[in-house]
C-alpha cells in the first residue's frame, strides 16, 4: 500500500455467486466493520490461488496447535 492509504478489514460470511461456468467467473463478499460490502471478483486462476494460499494459512495453523500438543 503507498502512502496515505487506508487499511480495511472486511470478514467472509460465506456467501458466493457464481456469474458463469465457462468460463467459472464468481464473487464472494466481505463485510467491513464500517458496514460496507466488498465484493471479490474471481476467475479460475485466482481462486486456485486463494485456495493454495489458504491452505498454507491453515497448515501453519495445524503447525503451531501441533507444538502446543507435545
Amino acid at each position: 500500500m503507498g502512502l496515505g492509504s487506508t487499511t480495511v478489514q472486511g470478514e467472509f460470511l460465506g456467501s458466493f455467486s457464481i456469474a458463469s461456468i465457462d468460463p467459472l467467473l464468481g464473487v464472494f463478499e466481505l463485510s467491513t466493520s464500517a458496514g460496507t460490502t466488498i465484493e471479490v471478483q474471481l476467475d479460475r486462476y485466482s481462486a486456485e490461488t486463494l485456495m493454495s494460499a489458504l491452505a498454507q494459512f491453515l497448515a501453519q495453523g495445524q503447525a503451531a496447535e501441533f507444538d502446543d500438543g507435545m
